[in-house]
């Protein structure tokens, strides 16, 4: 069996585990993140939305959005910001977060994790959850 095959069979069980427990929790569907790869033009590829990352050049700003499709929208976007492990930013608001992460604050942390994870509720219902994640150059 090829590596190709072996990471793609590995994969398969985990999508089926994770929609499995998902169901089971009254999630519907689950998508799968892309390999983690720079914050240069992170693009989430999702039928729920458009999620992106941008960072121009090494040490620049980073830009990053959340925008969920008419059908996933809701009452509350709460998003939490995390920079090398650390908490740098958090939004709990009524329309659909974006936001960005300080020239310096990418440049102390090139080459290290930045996520943006979140949830949108309608009412008191989860409607959708999020992650993205990619190296700041």
């Amino acid at each position: 069996m090829n590596t190709v095959s072996a990471v793609r069979r590995v994969a398969a069980v985990i999508v089926g585990a994770l929609l499995a427990t998902m169901t089971l929790g009254g999630c519907a569907s689950v998508e799968v993140s892309p390999p983690i790869s720079s914050c240069h033009s992170y693009k989430a590829p999702s039928s729920y939305g458009s999620f992106t990352i941008q960072q121009a050049a090494t040490g620049r700003a980073i830009q990053w959005g959340a925008y969920p499709n008419a059908s996933y929208s809701g009452t509350l976007y709460v998003v939490d910001v995390y920079v090398n492990g650390k908490r740098y930013d958090a939004k709990s608001q009524t329309y659909a977060p974006h936001g960005s992460v300080s020239a310096a604050t990418a440049a102390k942390n090139s080459g290290k994790i930045m996520n943006v994870s979140g949830y949108v509720t309608y009412g008191k219902q989860v409607v959708l959850e999020f992650s993205m994640q990619c190296r700041i150059m």
